[in-house]
């Protein structure tokens, strides 16, 4: 297996032939917010002029955040993008804001108040949403394969709200995006991928491959056995209220049990996850060309599910 990249190479391209698993790497976070930051965007974002204390400000919240620059529509009239997590799926509010208004809009979503100092655009139904990394000032690959996916995105899906964002992690794996309301992030995506996914007919193994997790289960081996609810019970999974907890760990092998309800009936379903500790592979970088990574990604197969209640 390649352990650096060569001055040239693209980090997306060698993640992508090698077949590195991208299970487990999904942002977790129970409340994301995406603010209008007009271009250019720095490395990293927050040093961007609108955003500066934004950063030390998240970072008091108690419960995790993730806050992403988007490119605007217009920028004169900027706005705001919350989602928050109910159990299964996010529910979405968006305001209107002038710039030095930011930190008191940010401060009135982060403390739960009523914010009626600030427009909220109102929806007449839960919209779907995709949020594409295209941050080139951080990684060459979101920039040029993530712009692109959203170009062609906007011409394929025009019901479908496209946002071009700033870092989503996991720049080796771009295009790289979430999906809203579902809170779902992924890997390697191509148009076919996004048809699928908002078509919301059947998966297939392809697809279910490029799933990097859900926002509400625990990074790394919980969000790969959170991900075998999609295999065994299809889209209908995101309907369910979940939780996963590890039951045992052995050396190698972690025992994950995984619940789900249903938000309408209120039926339980629950199933048990063998995970295999397989290896680990490079984080890279295309910033980094030529030196050997600095982290590596835990890579877990999974080896047998046990459907314990249907």
């Amino acid at each position: 297996m390649l352990t650096k990249l060569e001055v040239g190479q693209r980090c997306s391209e060698i993640t992508r032939s090698q077949e590195m698993n991208s299970g487990g790497t999904a942002i977790r976070a129970d409340l994301f917010l995406a603010v209008d930051v007009p271009l250019p965007w720095p490395k990293p974002v927050f040093n961007h002029q609108l955003l500066m204390g934004v950063e030390e400000l998240l970072s008091n919240h108690s419960s995790p955040v993730r806050l992403v620059a988007s490119v605007p529509e217009n920028n004169n009239e900027l706005t705001l993008t919350a989602y928050t997590l109910n159990e299964s799926s996010l529910s979405r509010k968006h305001w209107a804001f002038n710039p030095p208004d930011l930190p008191a809009l940010l401060e009135g979503i982060l403390g739960g108040q009523a914010i009626e100092d600030f427009i909220e655009v109102p929806q007449e139904e839960q919209k779907r949403e995709i949020w594409i990394c295209t941050q080139g000032s951080h990684d060459v690959c979101c920039g040029s394969e993530g712009t692109s996916l959203a170009i062609e995105v906007n011409k394929h899906l025009p019901k479908v709200e496209i946002r071009r964002v700033s870092h989503l992690g996991g720049h080796r794996f771009a295009p790289t995006a979430i999906t809203f309301p579902d809170g779902r992030m992924w890997s390697h995506l191509d148009i076919e991928d996004l048809l699928e996914i908002c078509n919301r007919k059947n998966i297939g193994k392809g697809l279910l491959k490029k799933c990097r997790g859900w926002c509400g289960s625990e990074i790394g081996k919980e969000q790969v056995a959170e991900r075998e609810g999609l295999n065994l019970y299809g889209w209908d999974w995101d309907e369910y209220k979940r939780r996963t907890s590890v039951v045992s760990e052995e050396k190698s092998q972690t025992k994950i049990f995984v619940t789900g309800i249903h938000d309408e009936d209120q039926s339980e379903i629950t199933f048990e996850v063998l995970l295999i500790e397989s290896e680990e592979t490079p984080i890279l970088s295309c910033d980094r060309a030529g030196e050997p990574p600095s982290k590596w990604q835990k890579q877990y197969e999974v080896q047998e599910v046990n459907k314990k209640f249907d």
